[in-house]
């Protein structure tokens, strides 16, 4: 999934107008961030254009938009479906 195809699902779970782009200068950078803070985090490439991603990827842009002045956090169900994701990215054992 692009990252144009990223933000419309970003926009669209917290409600605002896909078509609007009053607040791409916004949601983009925060967008960045969620998807490198996964990538350091363990996600692989591959594991980024799945299903979860994009949920955990929306959960994630809502948490860094929805802060308040000087609180800098993720919430729990970030951090769940990230873990799921890290550990799906693991190559298999044999």
């Amino acid at each position: 999934m692009t990252d144009t195809e990223l933000l419309a699902e970003c926009k669209a779970g917290l409600g605002m107008p896909i078509d609007g782009t009053q607040f791409d200068g916004v949601l983009k950078p925060k967008l960045l961030a969620v998807k490198s803070y996964m990538a350091g985090a363990g996600v692989s490439a591959e594991m980024l254009a799945n299903d979860l991603a994009v949920g955990a990827i929306v959960v994630g842009v809502t948490d860094l938009y929805n802060l308040s002045s000087g609180d800098i956090s993720f919430s729990a169900v970030f951090h769940v479906l990230l873990t799921q994701l890290a550990c799906r990215s693991l190559p298999e054992v044999t």
